[in-house]
């Protein structure tokens, strides 16, 4: 036994010596899990039960929905969905080779009923394995490790961590439109003119999914390539509107029943839901007050990233990409658990480009794991119906991950905010002619 103990030991420590990032980044995830999965046998899976969403009949329904909901997207004003038209498209595809295989139930909606049957199950099963296959083929491009490592990252960061399996749960195509980005990372800055073309589109069909990954078309801007900057912006455009015409309705619906949702506390992620749940629902002030704050707060963050995003050109790669993704999962929109995807490529990037172990790489090492690890779920019974229903466990392992969030938006627009500062106002070389005088014989 104390053999196989030191072998093992002596295992781990040549893997830290190797690389003691990514070593020290997949045992916080392999620990969270063993702890997540010794807690679920201890209770009988009830700590897997309390994680999941709180509405238990509404399992994979975002799919369902989407799919009943494509036969008439945008009706009127209060429009039924709140995603882009090329997404519907897509669904009503789906739905052409589905709905005719059930019958209507006097009591369900068809999209209960399509999901009840076997048509429905079987389809959703079978495009859910296509987009995670193609999600691990672009998750092996952006990494470069190989083998074990490579699998065990895509086991724990994918497979097993709370964000995707709250995607999952819920049937959303935020995984998909995950896929477009990555790919959209892989190619824009390609010295072959057709692949930063190609993922141009990508980034179109992430749009055409979700619309906020547009932003990511920031990072052309910064490279200061203008006119391939004018072709994103058509790209993306044309795969945004130019579907209108197959499904009708007009962009104003669509805005307007999305930023109807932009203040609803569905997962605590976006600052307006996160400053909404704190002021209104913990202090007590009117909704009104909460959401102001809310917007001012958000709106001088997304300012400042984006000019540290457009002007800081000494920031590392992977730091921009993280600050991008900030802005996704805390920015416009419905923040939900499975918004925190978005990290996923920065946190590749950051694998493939940090080797040593220091206090930075440290602080975001912790950051990135506790996005993604899945925490055991406890009910507390017998509180109030509102205090219950605002301390759910899916709620507050949501919440705790969205701080880590946080911290790092905080600690990317620090750095980026006082590096172009010093930059501005000469620090650097007043500091060093200080240096010099100080030298001198």
């Amino acid at each position: 036994m104390v053999t196989v103990v030191n072998s093992i030991a002596c295992a781990y420590r040549k893997e830290y010596d190797r690389n003691p990032v990514l070593t020290l980044f997949l045992t916080i995830l392999i620990v969270f899990f063993i702890i997540f999965a010794v807690a679920a046998v201890l209770s009988g899976g009830d700590t897997i039960y309390q994680i999941l969403f709180w509405d238990r009949k509404d399992t994979f329904m975002d799919h369902f929905n989407s799919i009943m909901h494509s036969l008439n997207p945008y009706p009127s004003k209060e429009g039924a969905v709140i995603y882009p038209p090329l997404i519907m498209i897509y669904y009503a595809i789906l739905g052409h080779f589905t709905l005719p295989f059930v019958e209507p139930d006097p009591i369900l909606e068809i999209s209960f009923v399509l999901r009840y049957s076997q048509m429905g199950m079987m389809t959703f099963i079978g495009v859910t394995l296509l987009t995670f296959y193609m999600l691990h083929v672009v998750f092996s491009k952006l990494l470069k490790e190989e083998g074990v490592r490579k699998e065990l990252l895509f086991l724990f960061l994918v497979l097993l961590a709370y964000p995707f399996i709250h995607a999952l749960e819920r049937g959303n195509s935020i995984i998909l439109a995950l896929v477009f980005c990555c790919l959209f990372l892989l190619g824009y800055r390609s010295e072959n003119k057709y692949v930063r073309y190609a993922s141009y589109i990508a980034l179109g069909c992430a749009a055409g999914i979700k619309m906020y990954p547009a932003i990511l078309g920031l990072l052309i801007l910064r490279e200061r390539r203008y006119k391939e900057m004018a072709l994103c912006i058509l790209a993306v455009a044309a795969l945004v509107f130019v579907p209108f015409i197959v499904t009708g309705g007009n962009p104003l619906i669509l805005f307007g029943k999305s930023f109807s949702y932009a203040d609803s506390n569905f997962g605590l992620t976006s600052i307006p839901q996160i400053v909404s749940a704190v002021y209104h629902d913990i202090l007590g002030l009117s909704q009104n007050t909460a959401s102001l704050i809310g917007y001012v707060l958000l709106g001088i963050f997304t300012l400042l990233s984006f000019i540290v995003i457009i002007f800081d050109k000494e920031m590392k790669h992977w730091k921009v990409v993280a600050l991008v993704a900030c802005n996704l999962i805390l920015g416009f929109g419905i923040g939900s658990q499975h918004q925190i995807i978005y990290m996923l490529p920065a946190m590749l990037l950051f694998l493939n480009s940090e080797k040593d172990m220091t206090r930075e790489n440290l602080f975001y090492i912790v950051c990135f794991t506790m996005m993604m690890v899945l925490i055991p779920g406890v009910y507390i019974r017998g509180l109030s119906n509102v205090l219950a229903a605002f301390v759910h466990p899916s709620w507050l392992l949501v919440a705790i991950e969205s701080i880590f969030v946080v911290a790092v938006a905080v600690a990317l627009l620090k750095e980026g905010i006082v590096r172009l500062y010093r930059k501005q106002f000469g620090a650097p070389e007043r500091a060093k002619g200080l240096e010099e005088s100080f030298s001198e014989p």
